[in-house]
């Protein structure tokens, strides 16, 4: 019974400080340790949950979710080969190109805004374009820098065992390289949906980041909050599902590389 009962608090350890906050999010307005009016109690903005309903609440998660994925998707759909091509075939163009893409880079992308709509108006257009303007930047970097990062030797090794240039690609370059290419997919996404929460409230009529707008400007105090709570949510389902689908394709990290190709290379 003890061993099942330490089983179950380790397990749950990580969510005591959770519970703690939302108790403390409860009791702490209804105690007077601070006002209501900027901080309602939890129970509050539940009620504004239920009070929505929930097929409204899944409608703004799912065109917010939408706007993200299309910005983000054709982000790395870009920056990806682009990267290969940048580090691999030509990295004198990459050192070329380096000091405009970080000067590009660091340009925030709300300055950009107005531009965007110039070029494609006013709507979904702006908005995928400052979340694939978020994303672009961080998968390219990375995956130049995965490229560039792999170990020579184990090149060497490959070619020593004639291994053809697609084969050292897919073999060795590509597995070398995917924990920081799979890093930077993992930034990009995180920088597309919060970017995403700013281009809503500035150009959008749905989407999470109106509704947080739209509480704001209409002074729903429980709204807003509950904006956040489900920002905070999808943000930490993304998150972890980028992180299972890591543990899946790098599985060959768990694997030695084999020793002739090491012996090879020597």
């Amino acid at each position: 019974m003890k061993k099942i009962i330490k089983t179950v608090h380790n397990k749950l350890f990580g969510v005591y400080l959770y519970l703690l906050v939302l108790i403390l999010w409860e009791i702490a307005p209804r105690l007077g340790w601070a006002s209501d009016v900027f901080l309602p109690p939890l129970s509050r903005v539940i009620r504004t949950a239920i009070d929505l309903g929930l097929p409204n609440v899944l409608i703004y998660i799912s065109i917010s979710l939408k706007r993200v994925f299309t910005g983000f998707f054709l982000a790395t759909l870009l920056a990806l080969p682009l990267g290969f091509i940048l580090a691999g075939a030509l990295p004198w163009l990459a050192r070329f190109l380096r000091p405009l893409t970080i000067f590009l880079s660091s340009i925030p992308p709300f300055i950009l805004f107005p531009i965007f709509v110039i070029i494609v108006g006013v709507g979904e257009g702006g908005i995928q374009l400052v979340i694939f303007w978020s994303s672009f930047w961080p998968i390219l970097f990375t995956t130049i820098v995965g490229i560039q990062n792999v170990d020579t030797l184990l090149i060497r090794a490959g070619r020593a065992l004639n291994a053809n240039k697609l084969e050292i690609f897919f073999k060795i370059v590509l597995p070398g390289a995917m924990p920081t290419i799979i890093s930077g997919v993992r930034t990009g996404l995180t920088m597309s949906f919060f970017m995403l929460i700013g281009a809503e409230s500035m150009g959008a009529d749905s989407g999470l980041g109106w509704m947080i707008h739209n509480a704001e400007s209409m002074g729903f105090v429980e709204r807003i909050y509950l904006g956040a709570i489900l920002v905070a949510g999808v943000g930490f389902v993304l998150n972890y599902a980028l992180e299972t689908l890591e543990s899946i394709v790098l599985y060959w990290q768990e694997q030695e590389f084999p020793q002739e190709m090491k012996r090879a290379a020597a």
